[in-house]
Formats: C-alpha cells, structure tokens, sequence
C-alpha cells in the first residue's frame, strides 16, 4: 500500500481547500465507509453525484437497481447526522492527533465549539470500543511471563488549592514493562478495599501474571488469585533492596495520566463519562504508542487514526 500523505502534503496538493477532494480522501483511508451494501436489494451502491436537495454534499450512495436507493456518504461513519464539512473534518482529525484542546481547537478553526467537543468526543468513543474485546468486554493484559506494576492514585485538586487533602476520585492504573501497555479504571463508589480492587484487576490482568505493587493491605490475596505477587513498602523507600521490586513507572505514568486529564477546558474531568473517555483516549494512545512527537503525530494522522474508524465502522 503506498504511503499516504502527511497534513502539509495534503495542504500543498489542495485536498483541504476543496470538498470533492477531501470527501474522496476520507473515502481512500477509510475515514468514511469507501463502500455501501443495500440490504434490500441485495447490491453493492454506487458512489454518485445528486442535487443538494438530496443530500447537501452533494454526493451519495446509489443502488444500481432499479429502485436507486440512496445513502448519504456519511452513512456509518463518524460524521452520520452531521453537517460538519470533510475539510474541516479532516482539520480537526489532524488537531486531536496533535493533542490540541477543544477550546484551541476552536479558536484555530473559528468553528462552534460543541462541534468540536462532539467530534473530539466521538474518536474517544471509538477508542474507549477499540479497547473491548469480541464479547464487548475489557482486553486483559499480561499472563505468564508478563510484569504488571499496579498502583492506585487520587485524581483531582486540593480544596480550596490549599493542603494537602484532595478531591477527586481514586484511579486504579496498572503498567505491562512486558508490552508497554497499561489500564486505568475508576474505582466504583471510591472505593479501593480489598474487594473492589481485586475484582477490578480480575477484570483486566490475566492469571500468570507477576505484579508489582506496594504494600497496601487490599493487594494481599492476590497470590491466592493465580498471580505472582511482589511488593515493595515505600515507607522504608522506592526500591525493595532484597528483590529490586519498584513501581516506579506506575507512578511516573500518574504524571502523564493527570496532564492528559487536566487538558482540553483546563479543568479535571469529574464526571464518569468524560471520565471514562478521557482515560481511554490516555490508554488506546499508550497502546499504538504515541507520543507528542512529530513523527507520532503524523503516524496517527496517516495510519492510526483511520485504522481505528476503519475497525469501528467495518
């Protein structure tokens, strides 16, 4: 497959500064359904040109029966019932890459801003379903072999921006040094007993696996769960001197985690949805590995980001 071209290629080339452009390069890489199936008559449809009655793109799915049923070319996509253009579009597909804020988002653009925020959250939604496996549940990391560092952290703010008591919900995060993967969860109820969080790593690490953790009572059945469990008490220091167990690089992803949360309007996100989308966003990143660099942005701009909608709308 030839490599496709980056943002500025596509600006230099004047697939942004034209609609049919940027609707046949949605269809290309998959930002659209490039094909139609019309269940009633049995056919694939067409790609063709109608009023702007019809449809205001001015293009449709057309069924070569003699019944031409037609189909909008968003139809199955990201942008069913929408009005955004493909231009813009495609714009603020290559600023989410770029980890840009809904409000810097808009400002660029000078578009409505619950556009944006609806279209930002709508990839973070395909990407919260990415992370399910077949059945609709969460993919299980780790298994034999594999080192899982768990830790659970307060996401929030001081009240009042004083002391040091803070409001905010626990987060229960793991790290695979194995696979460079990770999970974050919220704990129900914020709670992180024994209970909750057992069940909750139940759900996401597969047995066989060995974990790293501190030594926080609710961790200490986990060897009675089919896991090898190793811990180290950061009261006496970060490093266990006798096994060289640390969690270190859990701790150091809770740095990445609350900047990627605190991004977007400035403020924490509080609510569950946002929440969970949030931190899904933060994990579907960590496991295609981008990062904020030049060469991450354009690998999830060309590659990632398509392939994503392509396995969600398929």
């Amino acid at each position: 497959m030839a490599s496709l071209p980056s943002y500025s290629e596509l600006q230099e080339m004047g697939v942004l500064s034209s609609e049919a452009r940027a609707l046949q390069y949605c269809l290309d890489v998959g930002l659209l359904r490039p094909q139609q199936f019309c269940e009633q008559c049995n056919n694939y449809m067409g790609l063709q040109s109608c009023a702007a009655s019809i449809y205001n793109d001015g293009y449709c799915w057309t069924c070569p029966a003699p019944s031409s049923h037609r189909r909008s070319v968003r139809s199955g996509s990201i942008l069913h019932k929408r009005t955004i253009s493909f231009s813009t579009f495609i714009h603020l597909i290559w600023l989410f890459c770029n980890y840009m804020s809904v409000t810097d988002a808009t400002r660029i653009l000078s578009i409505n801003y619950k556009t944006v925020r609806t279209t930002f959250e709508s990839i973070r939604r395909c990407m919260a379903n990415d992370l399910l496996n077949d059945r609709g549940t969460t993919t299980r990391i780790g298994g034999p072999g594999h080192i899982i560092e768990v830790d659970e952290c307060k996401f929030g703010k001081r009240k009042y921006n004083r002391g040091r008591r803070v409001v905010g919900k626990w987060i229960l995060g793991g790290y695979s040094r194995t696979s460079n993967e990770c999970f974050l969860v919220e704990c129900p109820y914020d709670r992180r007993d024994h209970h909750t969080l057992l069940r909750l790593i139940k759900d996401r690490v597969l047995p066989g696996t060995t974990i790293l953790t501190d030594c926080w009572r609710a961790y200490s059945a986990l060897s009675q769960h089919g896991y090898t469990h190793l811990t180290v008490n950061h009261q006496r220091g970060f490093v266990n001197p006798a096994t060289g167990v640390h969690t270190n690089t859990c701790e150091g992803m809770w740095f990445h985690a609350k900047n990627h949360m605190n991004k977007g309007t400035g403020r924490s996100r509080t609510d569950y949805t946002a929440m969970y989308l949030a931190l899904s966003e933060f994990m579907w990143r960590k496991r295609y590995g981008l990062t904020k660099t030049d060469e991450s942005v354009e690998k999830a701009f060309k590659q990632d980001i398509p392939n994503l909608f392509k396995r969600t709308f398929d």
